[in-house]
């Protein structure tokens, strides 16, 4: 039977490059002890000068090496045995007892080392050569190293391929009570005979009740690789959704002889994805508005390492913001990732590359001529076994709805590549015909020399717009003018801008940014546009959390998404709930109310909200009242019905001019004349001590602890501004991954044990190594220090 084991622990690094490392005798008793994943450019200082430019924030690259010593247990002799690296930025070559093995130059996509009839009795050694010296090669940041989960896969001589399980929900019909998956294996006879073998299937719901079983059996000869299929019906099925993503259980064996030999687990979500002219996306047949964020793969303070706590708590939150959909930029992302979306109800566009044949600048000063590296060296070889294995692994993900063959790609505006577009898109229809496929176009109606021919767009099944009101009058007509000239185009917004900025800076946005009053404006006409049109079928903004990289000295990253690097919800996250998240009240205030020495300056005090109506209050004294005027709506019954709520503006937010006076700024959220939500302000103290919280008071060795600190006043109010150094001491079985308060320009190396606390808050990671009790103690000078116990069990 198939054995899988976690391969992360006991590896042996140095950053440095030197012949001898490959070879099994040699001497690495002084090199680094780590677990991976590992990232080697997060721990290291930022510099100016860095080879990875501001497109890959500026963070060290180089070439490093991992060595792992390791006994294969029991080894038998008819044993199949592999190695999966899930992600390796980037140019990886993979040696065992001195033999190259593999080699894999796309950082983001998987790949297997075959280690049959090389492993030896007793010790073996493994080493990785990871080469990321080129550059710059990553408008974004890359990170380096193994940053991904490494697995031993040990099966006996028949078995499933890799990715050898898939299942096809073409046959669910939303409308009837029953529902048939096609389930198709493809298993491998590595034996030296031919052989009868088959597959028997078991499908468990939700609580692990069985609900239906089904099999199907096949002839192999020796050496030979086949499918079987079979459809088993699903009666009652319960189907995935964005809102209730629930997901199945499938247990699938190969037997030969009526003994079982291999056994693959894989869960299931039971949905229809597709795109119409006419309704936009329809889920399960029914339209449905994709409110979706792009995402680069970087896990803040982690780089490039993709923590599953991490994730879970940033994803749980732009879920409760409304938010629906994700754009993994420009990437395939981790196994991991697509877990969590098929299980929080994410629909999920999967990007393979950020480059064709023609590569892009990298420096982000847009005056650089090196356009040297990046995806477009290895364009040519590697494409088509790249977006095969993207496909194949994240085939049986729910939350997969559409591949996206490809981001802002020079060659939309050139003959070859609408060559290039149907070659790709004829893979994904090859290997997936059950997904539409995109590409994300920043040049539709551009100037002529730049823009997407409409042979380009005419080619994919969804046409993709990045940035629709880029050009002219676009500002306003968005996508009408394509509709009128190109009915049949299926339109995605495949990136649109978000509202970004600097978590509770109200004084000076910087370049970049609208000034906090009127920073959602764009936005706001946008979601009007979309939200009222049904042949567009949604929005990717750009981005839904800060990310490293795509940055200008002396900072570290680009501030465009409503969660900042920490996590921490900037105040768009609350515009952005009150349009998207109509199951909540959402009732926001901005900005702060701690202007002491402003006493009389009119402040603008912006309320997100979606309340029918707001009364706003300074010290109990009402200010004024103000109601949303958008979404409007006609007469049901006849001509003269009339409106029940106070309307002041079409806006999506709500705006009051209050002189400023110290004390309490109050407002009360009306809906159908009820009161349903309040909000306050209070004018705070100085900061006497420091409070923090952690996400779990007990967890498992290898598991994270993530503590949201923040300080308050006498009154225990939370002090908004507050930017104390904050020290971290650990006592007990665990290690500091990380701080961050989410400012870009703190340069910090995430890892020290002090950070400055940033506009009140700050977010520190702590890694359980061991079973055993947690102390850790949070102090700053002049602040009363914070205690929190944890466990680990």
């Amino acid at each position: 039977m198939r054995i899988t084991e976690n391969f992360n622990n006991g590896w042996k690094f140095v950053l440095d490059d030197a012949k001898e490392y490959v070879c099994k005798e040699y001497n690495d008793s002084d090199w680094r002890l780590l677990n991976l994943p590992h990232d080697w450019s997060i721990e290291n200082e930022l510099k100016e000068d860095a080879m990875t430019g501001g497109g890959g924030g500026f963070a060290m690259a180089g070439t490093g090496w991992y060595r792992k010593h390791f006994v294969i247990e029991d080894l038998k002799d008819d044993e199949e045995v592999s190695l999966l690296f899930d992600g390796v930025y980037m140019c990886a070559t993979v040696y065992l007892n001195g033999e190259r093995i593999a080699s894999h130059a796309y950082g983001y996509t998987p790949f297997t080392a075959e280690l049959t009839g090389k492993l030896l009795e007793g010790e073996n050694v493994l080493a990785v050569r990871v080469d990321n010296s080129k550059q710059p090669n990553s408008r974004w940041y890359s990170g380096s190293g193994i940053y991904r989960n490494v697995t031993l896969i040990r099966t006996g001589k028949v078995h499933f391929d890799l990715w050898g399980l898939q299942y096809d929900t073409n046959g669910i019909y939303p409308t009837q009570d029953i529902a048939s998956i096609q389930l198709r294996a493809t298993l491998v006879n590595d034996s030296d005979l031919p052989i009868y073998t088959g597959v028997v299937h078991k499908l468990y719901d939700a609580e692990g009740k069985l609900i239906t079983k089904a099999g199907a059996g096949i002839y192999l000869e020796a050496g030979e690789k086949g499918q079987c299929e079979t459809r088993p019906d699903i009666k009652a099925p319960h189907l995935w959704t964005d809102k209730t993503p629930y997901l199945y259980t499938l247990v699938s064996t190969v037997m030969v002889d009526g003994e079982p030999v291999d056994e693959m687990t894989t869960r299931v979500g039971l949905r229809t994805a597709t795109f119409d002219c006419d309704k936009g996306f329809l889920l399960n047949g029914e339209s449905v508005k994709i409110k979706g964020m792009c995402l680069h793969h970087d896990c803040g303070l982690a780089g490039a390492v993709g923590y599953g706590e991490i994730w879970e708590r940033r994803l749980k939150k732009l879920k409760d913001m409304g938010c629906n959909g994700i754009r993994c930029a420009h990437n395939p992302p981790s196994q991991e990732f697509l877990d969590l979306c098929d299980e929080l109800g994410f629909l999920v566009m999967d990007e393979i590359c950020d480059e064709w044949m023609l590569g892009k600048n990298k420096n982000h000063n847009y005056f650089s001529e090196n356009f040297s590296y990046g995806y477009s060296q290895f364009f040519k070889n590697n494409i088509e076994e790249d977006l095969v294995k993207m496909i194949h692994r994240d085939f049986n993900h729910p939350s997969v709805i559409l591949w996206s063959i490809g981001n802002e790609i020079p060659e939309q505006a050139s003959r070859d590549g609408v060559a290039i577009a149907k070659f790709l898109q004829d893979i994904c229809h090859r290997e997936d015909h059950s997904r539409m496929v995109t590409t994300a176009c920043d040049n539709i109606a551009s100037v002529p020399a730049w823009s997407a021919t409409e042979g380009f767009l005419d080619t994919v099944d969804v046409v993709g717009y990045n940035y629709t009101g880029r050009w002219r009058n676009r500002a306003e007509t968005f996508y009408e003018e394509d509709r009128i000239l190109h009915p049949t185009w299926r339109m995605l917004g495949s990136e649109n801008p978000s509202v970004g900025g600097i978590r509770g800076n109200y004084v000076d946005e910087g370049m970049f940014f609208d000034r906090y009053e009127i920073s959602t404006l764009d936005n706001e006409a946008l979601w009007r546009f979309t939200a009222t049109h049904d042949y567009v079928a949604g929005d990717y903004l750009w981005t839904g959390i800060d990310y490293l990289g795509e940055t200008r000295w002396p900072s570290r990253g680009a501030a465009s998404g409503p969660l900042d690097t920490a996590g921490f919800e900037k105040d768009s996250y609350y515009y952005f709930r009150s349009i998207w998240n109509n199951d909540d009240i959402t009732l926001h205030l901005i900005p702060h109310w701690n202007w002491q020495g402003q006493e009389g300056t009119f402040k603008h005090v912006i309320c997100y909200t979606n309340c029918d109506e707001v009364k706003l209050y300074i010290n109990d004294r009402l200010v004024g009242t103000k109601g949303l005027g958008w979404p409007r709506s006609g007469a049901q019954n006849n001509w003269f019905e009339g409106r029940n709520t106070y309307r002041t503006t079409n806006d999506l937010h709500l705006s009051f001019d209050v002189p400023y006076e110290q004390g309490e700024l109050k407002a009360v959220g009306y809906k159908n004349g009820e009161i349903v939500a309040e909000k306050v302000l209070k004018t705070t103290g100085e900061a006497v001590k420091l409070a923090a919280v952690p996400d779990t008071k007990q967890v498992a060795p290898g598991g994270l602890v993530q503590f949201e600190i923040s300080a308050a006043d006498k009154a225990d109010l939370r002090v908004p501004t507050a930017t104390p150094l904050v020290s971290i001491k650990i006592d007990g079985p665990a290690h500091l991954v990380g701080m961050d308060g989410g400012n870009l320009k703190d340069l910090t190396v995430y890892s020290e044990s002090s950070r400055k606390m940033f506009a009140g808050a700050l977010l520190a990671v702590v890694m359980a190594d061991a079973p055993g009790k947690v102390t850790v103690t949070f102090e700053a000078e002049g602040l009363e220090a914070c205690i929190v116990d944890f466990d680990i069990v």
